[in-house]
């Protein structure tokens, strides 16, 4: 059976960054503040109030690192949430020098649930996918006639960003093996460790979702 899978701040700071040319896409950071290191810098007024927020910095890359950061956009203010962005960016690091000189936008989110390590991701990015092969050595090979299938699992993920303690939290259709095949193939999915809206992944809950479309393979013509 052929098989097509789809996984689903200050004035001198602003200034430095005028001159530096933007980056066209945001990077994929290599290096990222943990679940952990968010908590830990999570601002105490915040804190105390179950308060989330959300922060973009404006920033310079130097030596792989972001630099010279500025606050562009933070919502809710008098919270401290721009203070403890900047000092998280210091984290950062970037999978090799071609950024160098150039200015980055960062977003952050802050999410209350990482203090008590029941933070949700909801946009991680993958950086490593199954192959077809994974799924055709997992999925049942029974010509069913099943040809759209989908499954999503409830996993955490674990050190280097690979899913770990997954569960079938929905499969269509249900009862022919497919979410068990998904489970088996989840390892070999992997995400960065900053998100797509400033999260740190490792530790957090993210769900899965996966879509199949199989077509069964048509059968060889007859030799003369």
């Amino acid at each position: 059976m052929a098989s097509r899978i789809a996984a689903l701040l200050g004035t001198g700071a602003l200034t430095a960054l005028a001159g530096a040319a933007m980056a066209q896409t945001p990077p994929i950071w290599a290096e990222a503040p943990s679940a952990a290191d968010v908590a830990a810098a999570y601002p105490a007024k915040a804190k105390a109030a179950a308060v989330g927020g959300q922060v973009n910095l404006s920033c310079q890359i130097e030596h792989r690192r972001p630099t010279l950061c500025a606050a562009i956009g933070e919502k809710p203010q008098g919270y401290g949430f721009g203070f403890a962005a900047r000092q998280l960016a210091t984290r950062l690091v970037t999978p090799d020098g071609s950024l160098n000189g150039k200015e980055v936008r960062i977003p952050f989110t802050f999410d209350p649930g990482v203090l008590s390590g029941a933070t949700t991701v909801a946009r991680p990015i993958w950086v490593e996918l199954p192959a077809p092969s994974d799924f055709q050595a997992e999925f049942p090979q029974a010509a069913n006639g099943v040809n759209d299938v989908r499954v999503v699992l409830a996993c955490v993920l674990g050190a280097g960003g690979v899913p770990s303690n997954c569960t079938v939290e929905h499969e269509e259709p249900a009862g022919q093996g497919y979410g068990d095949g998904a489970l088996a193939v989840a390892p070999k999915f992997r995400a960065a460790p900053w998100s797509h809206d400033g999260e740190p992944t490792v530790g957090a809950h993210v769900r899965l979702p996966i879509r199949f479309q199989l077509t069964p393979a048509k059968p060889r013509a007859a030799k003369p």
